[in-house]
Formats: C-alpha cells, structure tokens, sequence
C-alpha cells in the first residue's frame, strides 16, 4: 500500500498509529494482522488435508517455487543487494531467512494446487447440468448481438471573458446535464426505431458515428449483459444506466440477433510466450522466433510430455499470469478474449493431443512467439461454465470446512511482526 492510497493508509507512519475503524478503534496493524493470521490459517489446514491424503507438490508446482526463487535472487542483485538474505530481511524483517520465505512459498503454493486439483477431482451428471443450465441460459447463452451507445455527458467547468476556468453551478450543471440526457435519449430512440424498421445496424453505426459512444456491431458473447430478464432474437430494446462518475448516463440501443446454446467443444492447452518485446522490430520478432524453436526442439529431444512442457513453461514463459500453472489455459472458445491467431491455433478442428507449434503475437501488450502445446477438447462453453461455477463454489464450502472455527494462538515470536 503506497501513501496516499484511497483506503487512507498512510505508509511513511507506524501502522500501530493509524486508525482503520474510528468506531471500533482497529488500527491499520491489527487489521494486517487479522488478514495475515486468517490467511495463515488457511494455507495452514489445507496443507494439513493435503498431508493426511499424502498429497505432494506436482513437478510444475515446485519448479514454479525453484523459478520463483531464482528470480528473487535475479531481483536482489539487479537492486543491488549484496544477497538474496539481505534482500528477503530488508523487505520482510530481520527474521526472514531464504529457508523460511522458501518454506512459505512452498506452503501456499501446495495449498493452491491441492485446492485447485481438489476442484477439477468434482465430477456432475447430465442431469445436473441441466438442471443448473434451465436455471442460468441468460449466462449461459451465446448470444450474437448489437450495441450501440448514446452518452449523456457535460463539462462542469466553463470559461468567463478574462479566460478563466470558472466552475458552474449545482444549479446550471443540473440544466445542462438534463438537457444532454433528452438529446441522448433522444438520439437512441431516433437509433431504436430505426432498427425496428430494418436498418442495417453496421450502417447507422456509421450514419450515428459522431453521435455514438460506442459501437459494437454483430458481436458474439457468452451470456447476457443487458438486465436479467431473458433476451430473444429479434429484440431490439433501450436500456439505461447511470454511470458511477458524475453527469454521465448511457442509453443503450440493443439488438439481439440470434441466441442459442453453443454446443462447439472448447479447447485445453498450454502455451510458453517468448517475448521480443512491446514494439519489437522485425529483428526481434526474428529473436524470439529463434529462441522459441529452439525451445520447442530442446523439448522434443527429451521425454516431449505434456508434464515437462509445464515445467519449461514456468521456467520460461513471459507470461506471468499462467506462469504458476505451467502455461495452461483452460476451456478456449471464441470468447475467452485471446488474440484471434492464438484462438484459431487453439480450436482448429484436426487438433490431437500432445500437438505444438508456434503462433505469433502481434496484438497484446507483450507481443513475440507463443509455443503451443495442445492437451485436449473440453465441454462446450456453456457446460463447462456450468460445471466450474458449481466446482468452484463446492471447492469453496468443502475448504471452508478444513479451517471454520480454528484458532490460531499468538506465541511470544508475534512481538517482532
């Protein structure tokens, strides 16, 4: 937390000397300390479920620990650090050492993938699904649709004779803000009715370009975003919102083109990106194309299997957000948001298990190569949200039920947190 920050934790003063709650007294040190203890607690009686079941940490899992531990290191020297303990005690106290931060990492990273692991295990009938998918179709749903957004908006500043910024009134903000929300509302049942009479909505979107918020025309998504009540194809409705910041208010032109039950298999894959940077040049796109096959080649002249794939993953990828999951991705389908390339590799239809190849990546924020590994089709999108929302929320009960009701006791060592 930096000072400054919004929660009104200051960080240049004692924690023991910032009050959190004025009406309880709590200060900012015991609410840490609460969150510490409480998440302590957790890691602590799923590793203790974990070792009653004889669980131990995947190679994935302690590679990701190992890697964790070398770019710690790499940190420390970078920072000028003359070690990785000198590091670890100057940001965690003197009583940090390299084992116990080690033996922490490794404890919330086995807690996590016991966990996870835990959830994949749950298994649902047909019947079950179905019944939760009767329950849900406004979430479950592909829907392929049209938006095109009108935004009442104002600025709440003016400019006087000398040029100055002067603000307006509660009063003349109000007027203004009323009248920008009746050419708005105005402007999107002009939109509306012409939908209605069989426009082309690609067409008002750039008849209305300059009127428009934004646009999107003929987009496919899984599950509604426009109110809870059920959307059919052929509606062409007009929703309003109010925005969170002041004197801005959307109306919404919605078109649902078609609505169905996507049935198509999504897939499972891992992958490893080989960055050449956020605008590499042609040679550096080169680079890592190169460094990306060889990779790949060092791979296949070893045991080539899906488990050692994961750990060249998390020792390699730049992709920090499946790095502790050895690259996986699960149930891709046309709406997980991916670049499309990656997407098309991931759902051509000849895919096999134990398939590779490269993709490149022009279209995200790290763009280079990405090394793909492909593990095997999955439910269709729908079915697998289904199952995962009712795993996840199983998953949840069941680790609630390993650490409810444990008290953790406060040794003489709490003195130095």
């Amino acid at each position: 937390t930096q000072q400054g920050y919004s929660t009104g934790f200051d960080a240049s003063l004692d924690p023991k000397d910032q009050v959190k709650d004025e009406e309880t007294g709590t200060t900012w040190y015991d609410y840490f300390l609460d969150q510490a203890i409480s998440n302590l607690t957790q890691i602590t009686m799923i590793n203790h479920a974990a070792q009653e079941e004889g669980y131990t940490l995947p190679a994935v899992g302690q590679a990701y620990v190992d890697t964790y531990m070398e770019q710690l290191e790499q940190s420390a020297r970078s920072n000028n650090y003359a070690s990785l303990e000198s590091y670890l005690r100057t940001n965690f106290g003197s009583y940090m050492t390299e084992k116990t931060y080690r033996d922490i990492l490794t404890a919330r990273t086995t807690a996590s993938y016991y966990e996870q692991d835990h959830q994949n295990s749950l298994t649902y009938s047909d019947e079950e699904l179905e019944s939760y998918y009767q329950e849900n179709k406004n979430s479950l749903d592909t829907f392929n649709y049209t938006v095109l957004t009108v935004q009442a908006s104002i600025q709440t500043t003016t400019t006087d004779e000398d040029g100055n910024t002067v603000d307006l009134t509660d009063e003349e903000k109000q007027a203004a803000f009323d009248t920008a929300k009746a050419q708005a509302q105005a402007t999107a049942q002009e939109i509306q009715n012409k939908l209605a009479a069989g426009s082309d909505p690609a067409a008002l979107a750039e008849e209305y370009s300059e009127q428009l918020y934004s646009s999107s025309v003929h987009t496919s998504a899984l599950g509604s975003s426009f109110a809870s009540a059920a959307r059919q194809a052929g509606e062409i409705t007009l929703i309003e919102n109010d925005q969170s910041s002041s004197y801005n208010y959307n109306y919404y032109v919605v078109q649902i083109d078609s609505r169905t039950r996507d049935e198509a298999a999504t897939a499972d894959i891992r992958h490893i990106l080989v960055s050449a940077g956020s605008n590499p040049t042609d040679e550096q796109f080169a680079q890592a194309e190169e460094k990306a096959q060889s990779l790949l080649d060092s791979w296949k002249s070893g045991t080539a299997d899906e488990e050692s794939f994961a750990v060249m993953a998390v020792q390699d990828t730049a992709d920090r957000s499946s790095q502790s999951t050895g690259g996986l991705y699960t149930g891709v389908s046309p709406y997980s948001g991916y670049v499309e390339d990656f997407t098309n590799w991931c759902l051509d239809s000849s895919r096999q298990p134990g398939d590779t190849g490269l993709v490149k990546n022009t279209g995200s924020s790290t763009k280079g190569w990405h090394i793909m590994y492909f593990v095997g089709w999955d439910d269709p999108v729908w079915k697998l949200t289904a199952k995962n929302t009712l795993a996840s929320a199983a998953t949840q009960e069941w680790a609630s039920g390993l650490y409810e009701g444990v008290e953790a006791q406060q040794g003489s060592g709490i003195k130095y947190v």
